[in-house]
């Protein structure tokens, strides 16, 4: 399973950068287990921000990105259409977890001091 672990870097790189560029984002590369993974073998993974709920972003076999939505689901992006994977991970997962504090919940904590 060496070929996993080697995944083109320069995909991770410009998926990196695509986040930057569009929505100000930023991500980690770590290492993830996935459901396209097999017994302890891991794989590089984008690891989004708190913001959108760490969601792990994968690179299944080489050809698409691979994420899981808000209600568990898989979806997948082509590989080279970056544009679609930031604005579906965007809408699939912002402000999804975790959850922002009201106004009013912080106004009260602080009088509570």
């Amino acid at each position: 399973m060496q070929n996993r672990a080697k995944q083109d870097p320069d995909m991770f790189a410009a998926a990196i950068t695509a986040f930057e560029d569009q929505r100000g984002l930023s991500f980690a590369v770590e290492w993830r287990r996935f459901p396209w993974t097999y017994g302890p073998d891991v794989e590089r993974a984008l690891v989004g921000p708190s913001y959108l709920g760490n969601v792990a972003i994968g690179l299944k076999d080489g050809f698409s990105w691979g994420y899981q939505d808000r209600h568990g689901k898989w979806k997948y992006v082509q590989r080279d259409r970056l544009d679609i994977l930031v604005e579906a991970v965007i809408w699939d997962r912002a402000g999804f977890q975790p959850s922002l504090p009201s106004r009013s919940a912080r106004g009260q904590d602080r009088g509570a001091k």
